[in-house]
């Protein structure tokens, strides 16, 4: 309940417009709505005052202020009543504010049972902010006539007044709360994330980058420019080199770092964000700790190095005991010899697994140092001599359409680009039945090197095409009978990757299947040093 009683005396108008205007500054809007009530009711005389605000066209039931001691519910039940068949609902609806000279003649006051408070007069008017009503204020006194039409006009002015403070102080709140609803999903959010100006100064960070960035309380961090904290931890560096380039070709960006300081990985997204004229403003950092994935391929990285190994040793002597049971047995038609041949093809296969294996660390630890100025051209050619025997085995059709005119020398370690080249083309070997098609497409488009493999055969279900590139996956279907590993399209990957390039694959099951890659044109560092 709001009760306002008035002193006798009368207030200057201009010195009541004053103290409306300095509503203005007020934000709070629990305090601005009671210092309206409180300069409405001494402006007109009235003895009781009721407010009601509006928002987005809705009742804010927690700003509601009624000249009756009710409880919640029967407060809601009350306003809307009013709302509904009343004189404030009247004025919210018409938009304009009115006089009620008796409340005992007028249909549009409601009179409650058993009301304590005496009523003969009342005063109601609209706040209006752009042609919508955002509050209703209704004034009571408990003397018929006592409300004039200079009275409605004063309260009109000061309405047109009060309206902007109530406005920026909606804003202001609707504001805050946002801004504490954002913070507390920052907050609960487990990744770190930081907000940066367009110069790299940190403007938001959340509490899990605190621990990061070696400090207790944000207010330590908020300002200051990034800088500051690579020189604390190599972490930040990819972060701050992408604010000091050029920015006219990205504006999103993906990659990893690492913390060696604690030994953490992260995954990082980062964006830029911009204004209204999408100029850049700064740019959102989160960070994704993968210490635990990372640990995770380190660790399987190192038994796959050490099974290698450690089984080449065995393997041979298996195949060496293998050999001399088979000189031991001279009868060709013993069953022993039966079994040894397939001890003997068993330890074969292993053989070429852990040969695969072996190369692919290679691929992945192979020095950059190993790439050389290298005409393609001739690699392609020794390719298609290389192959065209087990094509033919099959009797198959074995095409080529390498447009090599002209191919300018590409930075590459030869040994891996050929062996990517012939595992593409072994692949399609394998997977082509008999009297199918392979052709080998090479050429050089927009300082880029493509080469493709096509062919006949039994093509792979689109389900199984994102994950063909991965270490021993394999498609198993009716039609695939093949025997593998599943690395050898894994190390075209990792070959292709070490280049800077990219693999593809296009299929359509029982049709055939494209698998390609491209590699950048790049100088030598040789020709880097001498062009810079």
């Amino acid at each position: 309940m709001s009760d306002y009683t008035l002193e006798s005396s009368t207030f200057d108008d201009i010195e009541l417009l004053a103290e409306v205007s300095q509503l203005l500054t007020m934000l709070d809007l629990e305090h601005v709505l009671q210092r309206v009530m409180k300069l409405v009711a001494k402006a007109v005389g009235a003895t009781q005052v009721s407010l009601f605000l509006h928002e987005d066209d809705r009742v804010d039931w927690d700003h509601i202020f009624t000249v009756r001691d009710l409880s919640p519910d029967e407060s809601v039940r009350v306003v809307k009543q009013v709302l509904d068949a009343g004189f404030a609902g009247w004025v919210y609806r018409n938009k304009q504010g009115d006089i009620i000279r008796d409340t005992e003649t007028d249909e549009r006051w409601i009179i409650f049972p058993n009301d304590p408070i005496v009523t003969r007069s009342a005063l109601c008017a609209p706040f209006l902010y752009n042609d919508r009503v955002i509050a209703v204020v209704t004034l009571i006194h408990p003397e018929p006539d006592h409300f004039s039409e200079y009275h409605l006009q004063l309260m009109t002015i000061i309405a047109n007044q009060a309206t902007i403070a109530i406005r920026n102080a909606q804003l202001f709140n609707r504001m805050r709360q946002q801004q504490h609803q954002l913070e507390a999903i920052l907050q609960s959010i487990a990744d770190i994330l930081l907000v940066l100006d367009r110069d790299g100064s940190v403007i938001m960070l959340n509490n899990p980058a605190l621990s990061l960035m070696r400090e207790e309380r944000q207010s330590q961090i908020i300002g200051r420019h990034l800088r500051h904290f690579v020189e604390r931890d190599k972490v930040f560096d990819p972060i701050n080199e992408i604010i000091s380039a050029d920015l006219n070709t990205n504006n999103q960006w993906s990659f990893e770092t690492r913390s060696e300081s604690q030994q953490r990985d992260f995954q990082v997204r980062m964006s830029v964000w911009e204004d209204q004229a999408f100029s850049l403003v700064g740019y959102v950092v989160v960070m994704h700790d993968i210490t635990m994935l990372r640990d995770l391929h380190r660790f399987k990285d190192e038994m796959l190095r050490v099974a290698t190994h450690d089984l080449r040793s065995p393997l041979a002597l298996i195949s060496g005991y293998a050999d001399m049971i088979l000189m031991d047995t001279p009868d060709s038609e013993s069953p022993i010899h039966e079994h040894v041949e397939t001890i003997k093809a068993i330890t074969e296969r292993m053989g070429y697994l852990v040969e695969d294996l072996l190369r692919v660390e290679r691929i992945r630890n192979s020095p950059l140092e190993l790439h050389e100025r290298t005409d393609i051209t001739a690699i392609v050619k020794v390719v298609l001599v290389n192959m065209r025997p087990a094509a033919q085995t099959k009797n198959l059709e074995f095409r080529q359409d390498a447009q090599l005119e002209d191919m300018p020398r590409l930075v590459v370690d030869p040994v891996l680009i050929r062996q990517a080249m012939e595992n593409f083309i072994n692949n399609a070997i394998k997977y082509t039945p008999e009297n199918g098609v392979i052709v080998v497409k090479a050429y050089y488009k927009d300082e880029k090197f493509y080469y493709v493999v096509e062919d006949s055969g039994i093509g792979i279900p689109q389900e199984h095409l994102p994950y063909i590139f991965e270490s021993f996956y394999r498609v198993k279907t009716v039609e695939n009978t093949q025997n593998g590993s599943g690395l050898g399209l894994s190390l075209v990957s990792n070959v292709i990757k070490r280049h800077e390039g990219e693999v593809w694959v296009k299929s359509v099951e029982g049709k055939g299947s494209q698998f390609g890659f491209w590699i950048p044109l790049r100088q030598s560092q040789h020709e880097e040093s001498q062009s810079d």
